[in-house]
C-alpha cells in the first residue's frame, strides 16, 4: 500500500492539491491558485525537453534489468525528481515512482515495479492529453462559439475523433468539509490523469470561458471581465505580460491613428480652401473626401501602410 496520498479540490474558486505521508496529520500543500491556471498552464507546458531524458531513463532501466547495478537506477531518480517540481501536477508522478525505485531494490522482479515503457512514454502520454484539452477548449468552451447553443457545441464534440476527444474516467470523489469553510467534493487521485480529468471536468461542469490571447495565441480562462482580450503570462525577456504588451499596442494603435487623423484633416482643409480658389469643383472634393476615408479605415486595419496612404490621400 502506498505511504502517500493525495487530495484535489475546489474552494472559492482556487484549486488546492495537498500531499501527505501515512496520514493527513503531516500534509503539504503542493498547490494553491486561482482555477483553473493549473491546468492551463500544464495544457502549454513544454514537454519537448523532457523527451530525451525519459528515454534514457528508459534505457538504463533495460539494463537494470539485466545487470542490477544500483548506479542504473540513478537517471531515472534524476529524471523523476526533476520532473515531478516541473509542474504542480507532476508532484503524484514524481511520489509514485520514488517509491518505486525504494520498492525495487529488494524485489526479485524489478520490471513488475519499474515498467521501462510506461517510464519513456510519459511526456507523449502528456502531449496526448495536452492536445486533448485544447480541443475540448477550441470545439466547446471558446468564447467565440458564445452564439452556438452549448448543447450544439457538445454534439459537435460528441462527432470528433476519440484520439481528440478526452476520455472522461470513474473517479475516488468524496463530499467532505475542507479549509474550515465549506463542504466541497474532494478528489483522491491514484495517477496524473486523475488530476487533469478533474480540473478539465470542472471546467465543463462551471462553463468556463475560454479566449485566445490576442498577443501570444494561447488560451486563458475569462473569469472576471469577459471583454478582456489578453492573458497575463509573461511574454518576454523584460518581464512584461501579454495585458501589458496589449495595452502598449492599443496605446500605439490609437496614437497612429490620431496621427493619420491630423494628416486626414490638413489634406482636407487645404482640399476644401481649393474650392473656394476654383481649383476643384464640390463634386471631385466629395468624392475625394469619401475614398480618403475608406483609405483611413484601411492604414487602421493595417492593410495598407502609412505611407500609401498618405500618397493615396494627394494622388486619389
Amino acid at each position: 500500500m502506498s505511504k502517500f496520498q493525495y487530495k484535489y479540490y475546489l474552494l472559492e474558486n482556487r484549486a488546492i492539491l495537498i500531499s501527505s505521508e501515512d496520514s493527513f496529520f503531516t500534509s503539504k500543500k503542493i498547490t494553491d491558485c486561482p482555477f483553473p491556471d493549473s491546468l492551463l498552464s500544464f495544457a502549454y507546458f513544454d514537454l519537448r525537453q523532457w523527451e530525451e531524458k525519459f528515454h534514457e531513463a528508459g534505457r538504463a532501466l533495460m539494463q537494470y534489468y539485466k545487470t542490477r547495478e544500483p548506479a542504473l537506477l540513478d537517471p531515472v531518480r534524476l529524471v523523476v525528481n526533476a520532473f515531478q517540481n516541473a509542474h504542480p501536477f507532476f508532484a503524484y508522478l514524481g511520489l509514485d515512482w520514488t517509491e518505486r525505485l525504494a520498492q525495487a531494490e529488494g524485489s526479485k522482479d524489478p520490471s513488475k515495479l519499474l515498467l521501462h515503457k510506461e517510464l519513456s512514454h510519459i511526456p507523449a502520454n502528456l502531449d496526448a492529453m495536452q492536445r486533448q484539452i485544447l480541443f475540448l477548449f477550441q470545439t466547446v468552451l471558446d468564447a467565440e462559439l458564445k452564439d452556438i447553443d452549448f448543447s450544439a457545441r457538445v454534439h459537435e464534440y460528441e462527432k470528433a475523433s476519440r484520439l481528440n476527444r478526452f476520455d472522461f474516467q470513474p473517479m475516488q470523489i468524496s463530499y467532505e468539509p475542507v479549509g474550515g469553510v465549506s463542504f466541497t467534493d474532494v478528489l483522491y487521485p491514484k495517477n496524473i490523469y486523475d488530476v487533469i480529468d478533474f480540473s478539465l471536468r470542472e471546467c465543463v461542469r462551471r462553463n468556463i470561458t475560454m479566449r485566445r490571447c490576442k498577443n501570444c495565441g494561447k488560451y486563458f480562462a475569462l473569469t472576471v471581465h469577459g471583454s478582456t482580450e489578453y492573458c497575463s503570462r509573461v511574454f518576454d525577456s523584460r518581464g512584461r505580460t501579454c495585458k501589458e504588451v496589449g495595452a502598449m499596442r492599443q496605446y500605439a494603435q490609437v496614437h497612429a491613428s490620431d496621427e493619420l487623423l491630423k494628416i486626414y484633416r490638413r489634406e482636407y482643409k487645404r482640399r476644401f480652401a481649393w474650392i473656394r480658389a476654383g481649383k476643384i469643383s464640390q463634386e471631385a472634393f466629395a468624392a475625394w473626401s469619401k475614398e480618403a476615408q475608406k483609405e483611413k479605415e484601411k492604414c487602421d486595419k493595417g492593410e495598407i501602410s502609412r505611407e500609401d496612404f498618405i500618397w493615396k490621400l494627394k494622388h486619389p
